[in-house]
């Protein structure tokens, strides 16, 4: 058995690595401020002060306990990082939300040669602070393995599991290979618990109350919320005690609580001691309550429960700054697991016939139960959906998830060994199928492999970059809709700026119904970097805005700016003529589902094979020297097979032109040629009426032509073909 232990130890040893190769300098979660806090350490031998006034550039993270830090101070403190600002470089497009399974701006920074092996300054000051981490992950997978023992100390295969699990849990190996503090109090919660575990077995002894307090102080050392253990051990020291039958016993309990608390104290009641002292906040809180994710007022219960499945994937899997998921099918996968942990733990209660033991299991249980409840206060208070903030419990959540897998009774050790099999084999793809693409450059290619998979007319921008093509990947887009964009890229010749992409979606009038601003590579590749003479694609998403005019057409317009001064580069075509906006393609964008429209006037008239109208609207009455606004309602009965003009003419009693307006539909920017069967069009005309007699008669009448031939399209009524296949809209006087 011991050897299988040690394969579980070696498989998280070897994935962790992997997960921290994978992962970019500081791109997890509060690494850069962990870092900030351990270097302060190392450099100043002083702890960061709460009130930020010693610029120690740990932000939230000086309200941490110091355990941690102190360990990877000592580590990585003599290693020179003053080659530290040139790792900082940041991403103005981090953060941009794309979903958690798009590879888009994923980095808060941009990543260079310099962090390749073998690591020099900075980079080995980070390594060595995660290896550090690393270490204190082994120690909760250990700790782990006894805390299953002393549940499950008639079945080893079941301890066994309870340490695989905590060792296979991808999220758990990713924050044990980052520099944090997580790992630590995961590791001395559970090591705490493991011996409090111990005592409730075996019984109370005095040194088992003093190595218990000393690891609950340990753990309180680490985080806060291992001063939660503190009334857990208390509790089972003094259960677990002799029963009281003389003075001389009850001393004896007494002093075994006193040396628990003591040692406890002793060992992680300094720093709290030390910020009630100097900043009257025992615990640190108003330092994360004072941070742009403070809540101004307590959360309520209905925004807590829609924040619960956050937890639940930031738990099993959200990596780099929590932005970086697994497809929502995997944590679906991952809670039907828990869901069949939680039915066996149903029969077993049924039947009364625990998997374990009573006393252990309801301990793990407990203490399951309070860190949960703890992380439910903290969320009403910051927005801190994390359920990397649950790992305190990882060894416990253990134990009651194999708990309740060998409960099902049916075939359960098969299925624990399968539940097991499959989250290592998610645990080892991870580095190397969604952590790593997050953040990789994307991959050169020839440029004429790039042009191929683009269409539209290259452009040249600066003499420097060449814009190859675009292709959209849906050629319509609803409102509130998202476009992708694929765009290609060559580099021409060196560039030191750094230039923006710009990508917008622009329609009648110039409106912008969509846009993105992002470095090229989706914030990974910089255009300084770009080697000269090869291509790469991108391919960027655009949020259509709700209220966009549809359905139209829009041009996809797509180009490099100076994000310092907001100067665009000018695009210049294949002949070097200057291109004023460099549009690629358009879209359209029109409703999933065409809207019911009632006409102020309806109408039931069909034009042609493919069109229909079926009402107008009218601004007015028809006045001398005035306005008036005729809108069409036009439907596809079918798609057009050609592109007409629709036209509202103003008509004498004899026949006389007054006035006129013709043109493609929604002012050219809904063609017929781009419609679709079902389409519903409203489309304005404006008319610029003349001046009129007193009692003069007209006529409104409208229709659609060929714009080649001038020939009208049949117009069929209700009566029959209509005269001059124009459409009578109203006899009008003024």
């Amino acid at each position: 058995m011991r050897k299988r232990v040690g394969g579980v130890l070696l498989f998280f040893a070897l994935a962790g690595l992997a997960y921290s190769l994978a992962t970019p300098a500081f791109e997890a979660p509060d690494e850069v401020w962990h870092y900030a806090y351990l270097r302060h350490l190392a450099e100043q031998r002083t702890l960061p002060a709460l009130d930020h006034s010693d610029n120690s550039g740990a932000y939230q993270e000086v309200a941490q306990p110091p355990l941690y830090y102190i360990a990877a101070a000592l580590a990585s403190g003599a290693v020179p990082d003053d080659d530290l600002t040139e790792l900082i470089w940041p991403n103005p497009g981090f953060g941009y939300q794309a979903g958690g399974t798009v590879n888009d701006n994923k980095n808060m920074l941009v990543h260079t040669a310099r962090e390749r092996f073998p690591w020099h300054g900075a980079v080995l000051a980070l390594r060595l602070a995660r290896f550090v981490s690393l270490v204190f992950g082994l120690l909760a997978v250990v700790c782990a393995w006894g805390l299953g023992r002393e549940a499950f100390p008639h079945h080893p295969a079941r301890a066994l599991g309870v340490a695989a699990l905590v060792a296979f849990s991808p999220q758990f190996l990713f924050i044990s290979a980052v520099a944090s503090n997580d790992s630590a109090s995961a590791a001395l919660s559970t090591a705490a618990l493991w011996v409090v575990a111990r005592t409730v077995r075996r019984g109370t002894t005095l040194r088992r109350s003093l190595v218990a307090g000393l690891l609950v102080g340990l753990a309180a050392a680490a985080k806060t919320s291992g001063l939660l253990l503190l009334p857990l051990a208390l509790a089972a020291v003094g259960l677990a005690a002799s029963p009281a039958g003389s003075c001389r016993s009850a001393v004896r309990r007494a002093g075994w609580l006193l040396a628990c608390g003591a040692a406890a104290l002793a060992v992680g009641g300094g720093w709290y001691l030390r910020n009630a002292l100097f900043y009257g906040d025992p615990l640190g809180l108003q330092v994360h309550v004072d941070t742009p994710w403070g809540r101004p007022t307590p959360a309520s219960l209905f925004t807590l429960l829609s924040e619960l499945p956050q937890v639940h994937r930031s738990f099993w899997g959200a990596f780099g700054w929590g932005h970086v998921e697994y497809p929502p099918w995997v944590y679906l996968a991952l809670g039907g697991l828990m869901a069949a942990s939680l039915v066996g733990w149903l029969r077993t209660l049924q039947a009364r016939q625990l998997p374990g033991q009573p006393a252990v299991l309801l301990l793990v249980a407990a203490w399951c139960a309070l860190v949960f409840i703890a992380l439910l206060q903290w969320m009403r208070q910051v927005e801190a959906p994390h359920g990397r903030l649950l790992f305190p419990a990882i060894g416990a959540w253990a134990v009651l998830v194999v708990g309740g897998w060998c409960s099902l009774h049916i075939r359960s050790a098969a299925l624990s060994r399968a539940a097991l099999a499959g989250i290592a084999a998610l645990s080892l793809l991870t580095p190397w199928a969604v952590i790593h693409p997050a953040f990789a450059p994307p991959p050169l290619v020839a440029p004429a492999d790039a042009a191929a998979s683009v269409q539209g007319t290259p452009l040249t921008y600066g003499d420097a970059a060449r814009l190859l093509g675009v292709a959209l990947e849906q050629e319509s887009v609803p409102p509130g809709g998202r476009l992708a964009v694929r765009a290609c890229w060559q580099g021409l010749a060196p560039m030191e700026r750094d230039y923006t992409v710009f990508v917008h979606l622009v329609g009648r009038e110039n409106a912008r119904v969509g846009e993105r601003h992002t470095y090229p590579g989706l914030g990974r590749f910089p255009t300084s970097l770009w080697p000269v003479g090869q291509a790469f694609c991108d391919i960027y998403r655009l949020q259509v805005e709700d209220w966009a005019p549809t359905p139209e057409l829009y041009d996809v317009l797509v180009g490099l700016y100076d994000r310092s001064s907001g100067e665009r580069l000018a695009a210049r075509g294949p002949d070097g003529s200057e291109v004023g906006l460099p549009a690629l393609a358009w879209v359209r964008v029109a409703p999933e589902t065409p809207p019911t429209v009632t006409p102020e006037r309806p109408l039931d008239y069909r034009l042609g094979d493919g069109v229909a109208l079926i009402g107008y609207r009218l601004s007015g009455t028809v006045q001398s020297s005035a306005f008036l606004t005729v809108t069409l309602y036009w439907r596809a009965v079918q798609p057009p097979q050609g592109d007409y003009a629709a036209f509202v003419h103003l008509l004498g009693a004899d026949g006389t032109l007054l006035a006129q307006h013709d043109g493609p539909p929604r002012y050219g920017r809904y063609p017929t040629w781009a419609w679709q069967a079902g389409d519903v069009v409203p489309d304005e005309h404006v008319l610029a009426l003349p001046d009129l007699a007193p009692g003069q008669a007209t006529r409104l009448v409208a229709g659609m032509y060929r714009p080649d031939t001038l020939e009208r399209l049949p117009a069929l009524g209700p009566d029959g073909p209509a005269v001059d296949n124009l459409v009578e809209l109203q006899s009008l006087d003024p």
